[in-house]
């Protein structure tokens, strides 16, 4: 282990992904008991009891709130909103001050204000969506960051590996806070629903406490890393971070680039279906396939897991594919994309077919959206091919657009609810996801590159620095002439 520091570098960033995600998704399980149906109100509006031996415990009542399908859609995205605002900024902001310290803020802003959702909820829900606003900025400044450690830490060949470890974590916590989240939020005598905010709040804090002393933004300031490895990721010229604070965002060739459009693209046609399943998954299995919420919580979870061995197993077979000189990296790219937003595009088809079938459907869906989990062997390494100084910069507009659906896909469900509210609006969704996901595959198939786009950060620099050395003589002549 002595020279695979980077290996636990990507294991960290992937228990910083674990953390955010799991508080921003709690919530999609929570709000089951939050707006209990009419059967589990009668239990949960009155007050809960016990019989000890000598004595009778009586446990606080657990509030419930009756939203319409409207207002709860609304709280459900409200954290894409400030997702979706804070991520190009944070692009920004790491691009200048490196990837850790945004790292941390993002964790510990996020744990304080997940904290506080159960305060805001009984206060007003005005309130609540404003927290889940905020938390969604905190949150959005994270990934720019994390994809500049990865491009600090990596090498070319061993690039998907690290990613797909990386955003794992986003697969763990699909894993493990559904079902927790679920067990939680029934048992009553704990507290119910707000303990789970009070969990994952604490874990995240926690977890920024260990980033303090196991990232570092590069091999170069980790005092735990071998020289071998040090050596070895010099010899690659993986970092990058001090460098780009000499130089200015090359803003006009990145908004040019037909490579950087066609990612984003792909990249935003893949999160509209990922982040629409993952946030009305719950609901349509409660509400469709009428399974229970203590099911519905392991039911997420086995989604999580599909997700996370498609992902790991992509990043891995991608590795295996160039290391092997088997394809180049641009037609291995494009494969993994075929394989998981074309499969998934028509999984999500079907399901429309299985309606007579809960268990088809839900294997079904467990299907498409685990091979969804692929995505970031194609497109958040697709960012590091075509360019590692401006990834940050990069996944920021990345980030910026995709996470945009994150409450268009929920608000143009809950319109086609509000016309008729049946379970073909559901299926009709799927389609429209599909829809979307082979539209963006089409597009990286066409366009997508994997070479370098923009001019070298060396390059820039030295004409910077010749530009500023020309102007400086410039003036000094000036000067001479008007002495003479």
């Amino acid at each position: 282990m002595a020279n695979m520091k980077r290996y636990l570098v990507a294991g960290m960033c992937s228990m910083v992904k674990f953390c955010l995600f799991c508080m921003r998704i709690n919530l999609n399980i929570a709000i089951i008991k939050m707006v209990p149906n009419s059967t589990e109100n009668n239990a949960l509006n009155v007050t809960l009891t016990t019989k000890a031996t000598r004595s009778k415990i009586i446990y606080k009542e657990i509030p419930s709130y009756a939203w319409s399908e409207e207002t709860r859609q609304m709280i459900l995205s409200a954290v894409y909103y400030g997702y979706s605002v804070s991520a190009l900024l944070g692009g920004l902001v790491t691009h200048r001050l490196g990837g850790k310290r945004v790292i941390l803020f993002s964790l510990f802003s996020s744990s304080i204000l997940t904290a506080l959702i159960p305060w805001s909820a009984g206060v007003s829900t005005d309130l609540l969506i404003v927290l889940r606003v905020l938390d969604g900025m905190a949150q959005g400044l994270h990934n720019p960051a994390m994809l500049i450690i990865l491009a600090n830490w990596s090498v070319a060949h061993e690039r998907s590996t690290l990613v797909s470890i990386t955003y794992s974590g986003v697969a763990l916590a699909e894993i493990i806070c559904n079902p927790l989240s679920g067990w939680i939020c029934s048992a009553y005598k704990l507290g119910g629903w707000p303990l789970s905010f009070y969990t994952y709040s604490t874990f995240g804090a926690v977890t920024a406490i260990l980033c303090i002393f196991l990232i570092y933004e590069n091999p170069d300031e980790d005092p735990y890393i071998s020289s071998n490895e040090v050596e070895y990721l010099k010899s690659f010229d993986t970092t990058v971070g001090e460098k780009n604070k000499k130089i200015s965002v090359p803003w006009l060739s990145i908004l040019k680039s037909s490579a950087v459009w066609t990612v984003v693209i792909a990249f935003t046609s893949n999160v509209f279906g990922f982040f629409f399943i993952i946030t009305e998954a719950p609901i349509f299995i409660s509400e469709v396939l009428k399974f229970d919420v203590k099911t519905i919580g392991w039911l997420m979870s086995i989604l999580g897991i599909v997700e996370c061995l498609f992902a790991l197993l992509s990043g891995v077979c991608a590795d295996f594919i160039v290391r092997r000189e088997l394809l180049t990296i641009l037609p291995t790219r494009k494969l993994i994309a075929i394989c998981s937003m074309g499969l998934s595009a028509f999984l999500l088809i079907c399901i429309g077919f299985f309606q007579d079938s809960a268990i088809l459907c839900l294997i079904t869906l467990i299907l498409a959206f685990g091979l969804l989990g692929c995505y970031n062997t194609c497109f958040m390494a697709n960012v590091l091919d075509i360019t590692k100084h401006y990834s940050s910069v990069i996944v920021g507009i990345m980030t910026c657009l995709a996470s945009s659906t994150g409450f268009i896909g929920p608000s143009l469900f809950a319109a086609l609810l509000k016309k008729k509210n049946t379970n073909d609006q559901w299926y009709l969704m799927f389609k429209i996801i599909a829809g979307i996901q082979l539209f963006g595959l089409l597009i990286f198939l066409l366009f997508a590159k994997a070479e370098e786009q923009f001019h070298s950060i060396e390059e820039n620099i030295s004409k910077q620095e010749m530009k500023s050395y020309n102007s400086i003589n410039d003036a000094s002549a000036e000067v001479v002439d008007t002495e003479e």
